[in-house]
């Protein structure tokens, strides 16, 4: 074989190490931020629901990852919930304003 073969050969691999370690760093920095944004969106949340309790922020900094995410997850459906909740309120105040509507106006047709 070639030397410049066998030096080609191990620059691709050299490539392609360097892009899967690449690849991996970059997943594993992106998750980091990830639970940093989502601690510190917890940590947001205590403080003022609960005027930034010490104790309440000291729980959540002594949070595993996997915790804060289930946290974030509920958050999440319960604020889904609440935007369904004001979307029933919406149209059950336009269904009873079509009947009041209706009602008056059969009672005005009538009168």
């Amino acid at each position: 074989m070639k030397t410049s073969t066998k030096v080609t050969i191990g620059l691709s691999v050299a490539a392609i190490a360097g892009i899967a370690t690449a690849a991996v760093v970059s997943e594993k920095v992106i998750s980091k931020v990830h639970s940093m944004s989502n601690r510190r969106k917890v940590k947001r949340f205590v403080d003022d629901k609960f005027n930034g309790n010490e104790t309440l922020l000291g729980f959540v900094d002594n949070l595993e990852d996997k915790d804060i995410d289930s946290f974030m997850k509920v958050a999440k459906k319960v604020n889904n919930g609440r935007d369904q909740i004001v979307e029933y309120g919406h149209n059950v105040k336009d269904a009873t304003e079509n009947v009041k509507d209706k009602i008056t106006n059969f009672v005005d047709s009538k009168f």
